[in-house]
């Protein structure tokens, strides 16, 4: 039995596209059918219902009409705005980094509850509370284990001996941390000490707004964000480009705020 024509689904905008003089293409993250691109007709058109629900990190409820080719959209609902994300740059960037990571890290056609629901509640606690370094290095951390990429934290990856609470290091080409007996033996791995690792143990347990308490140091958080972005470089094996804009960015803010 064929596909029904017509389907609804459930998305958040990860970026789009102008087609013709008043079209749009359209990525989408759904949890059902993982990435799904379909054109919104006339979206571009003043005036068009479409437009404002097919905004970038939008997230709405999508009537869609299948086609041989692809798949149109032809009404839609909005059902999240974050009109505070969407108001402050800053924050803006920050989604715009979540938007790039899922759509470099997911393919189309392939079901995703749990990293549609890692998006939605990191997305909802920006525009909630704004957008530090733990909350983008919670979501690259749970994106990875939402994967199947997520670094072995408990024993070492070289030799299996449960980690000891001393100065280990990380692998990204063994998928997780080498004990200190093991580093020598790693030479990818980079010195990983015993709060970060207590950190990356402890997001794994909790959710964003627990790990929100965590009050890390200036080279603690440092850490984290050099050791998680190597992982994710190396799940994605490419760089990305709005990470660039986001420590451009910071930069700026800090001049600003401290003439």
């Amino acid at each position: 039995m064929s596909a029904p024509r017509d389907y609804q689904i459930e998305g958040i905008v990860l970026r789009h596209a102008a087609v013709g003089e008043r079209d749009k293409i359209v990525t989408l993250l759904t949890p059902d059918r993982g990435k799904v691109s379909a054109v919104a007709k006339s979206a571009r058109r003043p005036g068009s219902s479409l437009g404002p629900c097919l905004e970038t990190l939008s997230h709405g409820r999508y009537h869609c009409i299948s086609r041989r080719s692809t798949d149109l959209i032809v009404q839609a609902e909005s059902l999240d705005s974050f009109p505070a994300l969407m108001a402050d740059l800053w924050r803006t960037s920050c989604g715009l980094y979540v938007a790039e990571v899922i759509d470099a890290s997911t393919v189309e056609g392939a079901p995703g509850h749990a990293v549609f629901a890692l998006v939605l509640a990191v997305l909802r606690e920006i525009d909630r509370a704004g957008c530090d370094d733990t909350v983008l290095r919670y979501f690259e951390l749970r994106l990875l284990e939402a994967l199947g990429f997520c670094p072995s934290l408990r024993k070492c990856v070289h030799c299996g001996d449960l980690l000891q609470p001393v100065e280990n290091g990380l692998s990204t080409s063994l998928g997780g941390v080498v004990c200190s007996e093991c580093l020598s033996q790693c030479p990818d791995a980079r010195l990983l000490s015993v709060d970060a690792l207590k950190v990356l143990r402890f997001w794994l347990g909790c959710d964003l707004a627990t790990a929100r308490r965590v009050k890390a140091s200036e080279a603690l958080s440092i850490e984290l964000d050099e050791q998680l972005y190597r992982f994710v470089v190396h799940v994605l094996q490419r760089e990305l480009r709005s990470r660039s804009w986001l420590a451009r960015l910071r930069t700026e803010m800090l001049l600003t705020s401290n003439p």
